[in-house]
């Protein structure tokens, strides 16, 4: 009897931690990438990666001044300012967060020298009126200038067929390096 109970149990607690605590897993076995939390946080991913990645929520302002902020972080590293708009359920931004937690040499190599910040269009909406964005799939990528605007052509996950670092580093290392 008490068996039953506990399969009975456990799904419910599993999914009570999901809706609870939807940005940590339940369970993992590997090492989460290291995207800080808020504009506040911005870390570089690991010693000598040369790049940064970053999270930015809606509660921390409106889009257009976290990415002014972001840019002077961005300016004061001397590293490029790219922003991507992802979610957590796209198999592209799947595929890049486990290459990056990885430590792909070639995913790392293509992000060398860039400052990104992610923003989760579940988070923010597809939709980003004022802010210069165009975004109808994720993940996409925009080149900001340094004030945090978008500057420029922006690339997104149709760009490389499929989501394996083999064919996802060329086209993101082309755009960022171009």
């Amino acid at each position: 009897m008490k068996k039953r109970w506990l399969f009975l149990f456990l799904p419910l607690a599993l999914l009570a931690c999901r809706t609870l605590f939807p940005d940590r897993p339940v369970f993992s076995t590997k090492t989460p990438i290291p995207v800080a939390t808020s504009h506040l946080e911005a870390t570089a991913f690991a010693s000598g990666s040369g790049f940064t990645l970053v999270r930015i929520h809606p509660n921390d302002g409106t889009l257009q001044n976290l990415l002014a902020a972001e840019a002077k972080k961005a300016q004061a590293l001397g590293q490029r300012l790219f922003v991507e708009f992802d979610a957590t359920w796209c198999p592209p931004c799947q595929a890049i967060t486990a290459s990056l937690v990885d430590r792909n040499k070639l995913m790392f190599a293509a992000y060398r020298g860039v400052y990104l910040v992610h923003v989760d269009v579940d988070e923010w909406g597809w939709g980003n009126p004022g802010a210069g964005f165009s975004v109808q799939a994720v993940p996409v990528f925009f080149k900001l200038d340094q004030d945090g605007k978008p500057s420029g052509p922006n690339v997104d996950g149709g760009a490389w067929g499929e989501d394996i670092p083999e064919n996802i580093a060329p086209v993101l290392a082309g755009f960022f390096h171009p």
